[in-house]
């Protein structure tokens, strides 16, 4: 069999990407298979597509050799002085655009010329940190209380319950199964006297923050090179979803910075070159995975995933490789200890998730497999979505729209991404004999991470798995970054601005800077912070319902989730409807930032209804004017009709079956 990595591949297969790019959106524009503005927008492939050819052939022959190099002592300070300002000049303003916006840029340049000549580790490493720990920092004095996703209320409640009352059968949500989470930021109110919001948040932080040097040591142990462990380090700072959950911190964020501490200790256990150290690395790797068990289920059935996905690539290694001694190596059983260590640590996990399951089962994981069932063999659907508008006008899709997408810091990520990783696909076509180790990981990574990307129709909870797959993309994004800060001097600013750009688009996507008012064109979203203000507001609404109200109360999904960390919950559903809001329950709780922001009902999935309506100011106003209000606050209203409510809000504007 003749090997792959000697087979001649033509220099011109990125002038063909770029072609089949340009082609491909033509034709789907001719038969019309997607409105015009999504067309543009996902012309950030072919932008993406450019920039790799220019820097592909920029990079080709010999790698330069820089002559000049940064001291790492006095840039370091330098990136240390800048972050630390950038955080206080945020937290003085009150918005962190600005002091991001001018450190960002810098920050990852001088990065990048220092990884382009001969970098010291440990001060690359200090600078991302610091980069990537000023980011974060600045969005959490600049957010009062962050929820995004809405899951932060529950597990502040959960964390406020479990320090108070000390056992784990008091956390909600089946997470008294698989506490691991809240042991750890209650741990961390109990040693510093934190809120447990800004535990949770600061944990969030700090464990991301230590994600940067875990990536070097994954990076430098799988491709045994330290550049690419710095470029390693450098790719997880480029990821906006773990930008994102370093602030949005949850049982699944924690649970893929185990999972990447996981790869890098199984990676040394395939390196172990004496017993001993291979029987201390198992006793980590036993314990690591006993931890993960009942940290979270979700998280390791998706990583199941990816693993099942590089099964074919690592079978199809040998014939990639053949001139390497495997296939002797099997012939002589030293093939099947290679394997045993491999498996070991997914064999003992697959073991005790199996066990603990079995005693234990998850709601979660119990839900998706009955629906994932049920809509393959056609005896249930996934709920869908409709966006319903009183009194006021959403802005239509438009070409201009699409146009200033791709100028926005979403359509900067994505092209600087897609370059990036189309980069990794060509140098690993053009050198693969340089990446025998880290293959499997590497290409198992490339080919997931086109997820990564954004695409053209939503799809409902993607969002963890792409989370997940962060943890094999990195490899992909490691050897894209390296060639192309290999690149000649004719070509070297392309270089640095690609990865100054994407280092600083990062922090203000529509995923990472959801918080951020018009960070996303002129389209209204669903509502992340409250303000410290406004959460007391909504404490005290709570209090008031509890004490005084004589029946059951409806309100949105964001309210109801604020109600939980004081232990109420609004029992009877808010539905959306063409002819108003409708509501079964006496009491209807009404908060006035619902004029600024998409308004999510129901409970997700679980509801069966994923309605969501916006409201303008006149009709609202009208609303409040005529309602039965028996209690008022600055943010929050709680309305009372004994017959519930029909038709509030009045009839539907326009319906739009999917948001943009």
């Amino acid at each position: 069999m003749v090997s792959l990595s000697r087979v001649a591949r033509p220099a011109s297969v990125p002038l063909a990407v770029c072609l089949l790019a340009a082609v491909g959106l033509a034709a789907l524009d001719f038969l019309a298979v997607l409105e015009r503005p999504t067309l543009l927008r996902a012309g950030f492939t072919l932008v993406g597509a450019v920039v790799a050819l220019v820097l592909f052939y920029a990079s080709r022959g010999e790698r330069p050799v820089s002559a000049r190099r940064l001291p790492p002592g006095a840039t370091t300070k330098v990136v240390l002085v800048a972050a630390a300002a950038a955080v206080v000049a945020s937290a003085e303003l009150g918005a962190r655009v600005l002091p991001l916006a001018v450190l960002l840029p810098v920050g990852f340049l001088l990065v990048a010329l220092q990884i382009r000549g001969e970098p010291s580790v440990p001060a690359v490493l200090t600078q991302l940190s610091a980069l990537f720990l000023a980011a974060r920092l600045a969005k959490y004095v600049t957010t009062g209380f962050y929820f995004a996703g809405t899951d932060t209320f529950a597990h502040v409640a959960a964390v406020d319950t479990l320090t108070e009352v000390g056992y784990t059968t008091v956390i909600p949500h089946g997470y008294d199964l698989y506490p691991v989470f809240h042991f750890l930021v209650g741990a961390v109110t109990y040693l510093t006297g934190l809120r447990a919001y800004d535990a949770l948040v600061l944990a969030g932080i700090g464990v991301y923050t230590l994600v940067v040097p875990i990536a070097y040591l994954v990076g430098a142990s799988v491709f045994e090179s330290r550049r690419l462990g710095l470029t390693a380090a450098l790719g997880v700072t480029l990821f906006e979803f773990a930008a994102y959950h370093a602030v949005y911190f949850y049982p699944q964020a924690l649970a893929i910075v185990l999972l990447f501490v996981a790869v890098y200790l199984n990676s040394r256990l395939l390196a172990a070159d004496d017993e001993r150290t291979y029987r201390r690395l198992s006793v980590a790797i036993v314990a690591l995975v006993a931890t993960m068990v009942v940290a979270h289920h979700l998280t390791y059935i998706l990583f199941a995933g990816i693993v099942a996905a590089a099964v074919p690539v690592a079978l199809a290694r040998p014939s990639v490789f053949p001139d390497r001694s495997s296939v002797t190596e099997a012939l002589g059983g030293r093939f099947g200890a290679f394997r045993y260590r491999w498996l070991f640590p997914g064999i003992v996990g697959a073991v005790f998730l199996l066990a603990y399951w079995t005693y234990t089962p998850s709601i979660i994981a119990v839900g998706i497999v009955e629906l994932t069932l049920g809509v393959l063999f056609d005896v249930a659907t996934v709920p869908g979505s409709q966006l319903y508008v009183y009194g006021t006008a959403l802005p239509p899709d438009s070409i201009a729209r699409a146009v200033r997408w791709l100028t926005t810091a979403t359509g900067v990520y994505a092209v600087g991404l897609g370059a990036v990783l189309l980069l990794a696909g060509y140098e690993l076509l053009d050198h693969l004999g340089r990446y025998r180790q880290g293959f499997t990981l590497a290409v198992t990574g490339l080919g997931l991470s086109a997820i990564l990307l954004p695409l053209p129709i939503p799809i409902p909870q993607l969002e963890r798995l792409k989370f997940t797959v962060i943890l094999v993309a990195v490899f992909p994004l490691a050897i894209g970054l390296d060639r192309a800060l290999s690149v000649d001097r004719r070509a070297v600013v392309v270089a640095l601005l690609l990865v100054s750009s994407l280092g600083t688009a990062t922090a203000f996507t529509v995923v990472s800077a959801d918080d951020v008012s018009g960070i996303y064109t002129d389209e209204r979203r669903e509502q992340v912070a409250m303000s410290d203000d406004e959460y007391r507001s909504v404490q005290a609404t709570s209090a008031f319902v509890q004490t005084y109200a004589d029946g059951p109360a409806a309100t949105d999904k964001v309210t109801n989730r604020a109600f939980e960390t004081t232990g109420y919950n609004a029992t009877r559903a808010l539905r959306a409807r063409p002819g108003g809001l409708r509501a079964d329950a006496p009491f209807f709780v009404v908060r006035e930032r619902w004029t600024d922001h998409v308004v999510a009902l129901g409970q997700g999935l679980r509801s069966g209804d994923l309605n969501r309506f916006v409201v303008g100011d006149d009709r609202f106003a009208a609303a409040d004017a005529t309602a039965d209000k028996v209690y008022t606050t600055d943010h929050v209203r709680v309305y009372h009709r004994a017959d519930g409510y029909r038709g509030f809000y009045g009839e539907n504007v326009t319906a739009n079956a999917t948001s943009q």
